[in-house]
């Protein structure tokens, strides 16, 4: 198993519950045994693998997300766990109630301004010019980004993290450099919306993302502030490496991202844990006990 709890199976092979563990069986080999609960993200990339319905209910009772590749290797479905939290009635009303106050614009600007500061600092830590600019771009960030900040720092951001001519392709890209930020992307989103589906909160209701069409646009606030990790270690990845598409052989290596630090203002956490505390925070000021999220800092 991965670590942090990201579990890749890229053979064909056989999913099934036995006496409590999850049991993982391939020809040939002799079956590997884990526990559901530590497991936050399944990621069954292969054709010919078969689960049970046993395996996917204790799966998702023990709070994993399931995801699904296509023949392109990408992500094309997500099974993430409805289990009733203790507060989830509650929570439902309280997000909707803070729907209607200031929070949100002011949790939107702190989410922006978190990931251009981020942006900067992969910059630096690449050794690439333009992190200055951003630095300075993300003080100007206003309340709700009604100044559109962020699309000004993503297209210089892009500009000097990649080669002149990189374009970004967020669906159906077949190249080396998108079809891994999107492959990391998602599993990146799939932990973030498990930690928010665990706490009982609506993955619809966002704060900067709205669309009526999206079920994870909380997901998809949590996760901005955290791209930056799947951008370095891809950006990081040989060149030779990336001039190729993303086959099955090349996950494991691209999944290696979720073992960077996470700096926090409080100290470094594992993904997992950062995550963790994002989330806690926006819980707080939900219940009035706190007014500021716990975000990646630099």
């Amino acid at each position: 198993m991965a670590e942090h709890h990201v579990l890749l199976i890229e053979h064909p092979a056989r999913l099934n519950i036995d006496t409590g563990r999850l049991r993982i069986e391939r020809d040939k080999h002799p079956p590997v045994f884990v526990l559901p609960e530590d497991i936050d993200v399944l990621c069954l990339h292969h054709p010919v693998i078969s689960i049970s319905i046993s395996a996917l209910q204790a799966l998702t009772e023990a709070g994993a997300v399931v995801l699904l590749t296509d023949a392109r290797h990408q992500p094309s479905a997500q099974l993430y766990p409805l289990k009733a939290h203790a507060r989830q009635s509650l929570r439902l009303r309280l997000q909707i109630q803070l729907d209607h106050t200031d929070h949100p614009p002011r949790l939107w600007q702190a989410i922006v301004q978190a990931r251009i500061r981020t942006q900067a600092a992969n910059l630096r830590a690449l050794g690439r010019k333009g992190a200055l600019y951003l630095e300075r771009l993300s003080k100007k960030v206003k309340p709700n980004d009604s100044g559109h900040h962020e699309g000004q720092a993503a297209r210089h951001y892009w500009k000097h993290l990649l080669e002149e001519g990189f374009r970004r392709e967020k669906r159906g890209a077949e190249d080396g450099i998108n079809s891994r930020l999107n492959f990391g992307y998602a599993v990146l989103r799939a932990v973030i919306a498990r930690q928010l589906a665990c706490m009982g909160l609506n993955l619809g209701l966002g704060l900067g993302h709205h669309s009526s069409e999206n079920p994870f646009n909380l997901a998809d606030d949590f996760i901005e502030p955290y791209r930056y990790l799947v951008e370095r270690h891809v950006v990081s990845l040989d060149r030779q490496v990336l001039e190729q598409p993303l086959q099955s052989n090349g996950k494991k290596e691209l999944l290696a991202f979720i073992s960077q630090q996470v700096p926090m203002n409080d100290g470094e956490y594992r993904l997992n844990g950062a995550v963790e505390a994002t989330v806690d925070s926006y819980c707080r000021i939900l219940d009035g006990r706190g007014e500021s999220l716990a975000l990646p800092e630099y």
